[in-house]
């Protein structure tokens, strides 16, 4: 679709820019530098010259250059050594003429090793939210409250409801440290928290540097659909595709209330699957307690669930109408 296009070019644009403020800004420090310390500029147009004349001497006498060449290593080494001696004096940074990128994987381009970069899919992502009005479901984690679960004892989990959350919560932290760590699919009835949790590690994740796609079930699927059927570009469609595939963390939210095919069916299976395999994380959030997930869903996707996710349960009582209740009193 269009707006994909030109996300896309406002990306490809932000990087050109970012490039040449990186160059500026390079450019000023040197200036900056030349002129508090001119003893820098100095040594460097000595390194500049000693280079241009070993130049010269090999291409007068060729059948000498392993001699120029191992000469001009040694007398360059010693300007480089003289000239970091005064940038250490003057507290310079030894590389303070070098450009310096937001992203030094791909170096302000989008792309490494002819692949997008993680920087460019998260830009992609993050312009996504803000074309869909989600940037504002991101959270922090200093934000989640306990007040709205109680101190009821639950006999099925074997703790109270508040500490049943504490210890989703320290695991949900956790899963943003551990690369190596199990998958996590939520599940309990609506309100409880699980997309607002689910945010907060997004957040995290992406304040870390990694790549994460928030999308809900429904739109997932719908947008499979409407593209296996000629509905949908496929241009915006294999950008989603790629970003499910390559992103370091993928969000479902909702699972359960997508419409139930057969084609969505194996598409899911074959998202967890390569997931999985590439050893990407995933997060499920669903209303679908493990015994409605294993009527509605294929054994081998329930049988993954339990090998390769951990499941935790939210219980309580809605916190939207908690909040509801007691902005009434």
């Amino acid at each position: 679709m269009q707006y994909i296009d030109d996300a896309i070019t406002k990306i490809m644009n932000e990087y050109d820019e970012d490039r040449t403020k990186a160059r500026i800004r390079r450019d000023r420090m040197v200036k900056s530098v030349y002129e508090r310390v001119p003893e820098v500029k100095k040594k460097e147009d000595e390194i500049t010259r000693l280079g241009v004349e070993n130049l010269g001497k090999i291409l007068k006498n060729p059948e000498n250059a392993a001699e120029y060449n191992k000469e001009f290593e040694h007398k360059l080494a010693a300007l480089n050594e003289e000239k970091n001696k005064i940038l250490l004096e003057n507290k310079i940074p030894l590389d303070y003429n070098e450009v310096k990128y937001k992203c030094e994987k791909c170096l302000d381009t989008g792309y490494e090793d002819k692949k997008k970069c993680s920087c460019f899919l998260q830009k992609l992502i993050k312009m996504r939210y803000r074309l869909s009005n989600m940037g504002d479901m991101l959270h922090d984690f200093s934000e989640f409250s306990f007040d709205y679960y109680s101190d009821k004892y639950i006999d099925s989990l074997k703790m109270t409801e508040r500490e049943n959350m504490q210890d989703i919560f320290k695991r949900a932290q956790s899963f943003c440290r551990d690369k190596k760590g199990k998958n996590l699919l939520f599940y309990g009835d609506c309100g409880l928290g699980k997309t607002f949790l689910s945010s907060c590690i997004a957040k995290k994740m992406m304040d870390n540097g990694y790549s994460v796609l928030y999308i809900t079930a429904a739109g997932l699927f719908t947008d499979y659909e409407d593209y296996r059927f000629g509905r949908k570009e496929n241009l915006a469609f294999s950008d989603t595709m790629e970003m499910l595939y390559e992103s370091d963390l993928v969000i479902i939210d909702d699972l359960g209330t997508e419409a139930q095919n057969s084609f969505s069916l194996q598409f899911f299976f074959d998202i967890v699957g390569k997931r999985l395999a590439a050893k990407k994380k995933i997060i499920l959030n669903t209303n679908l307690n493990m015994s409605e997930i294993s009527a509605r869903y294929s054994n081998r996707l329930t049988s993954r669930i339990y090998e390769s996710f951990e499941i935790l349960q939210f219980v309580g009582k809605d916190i939207r109408i908690q909040k509801l209740m007691k902005g009434n009193k």
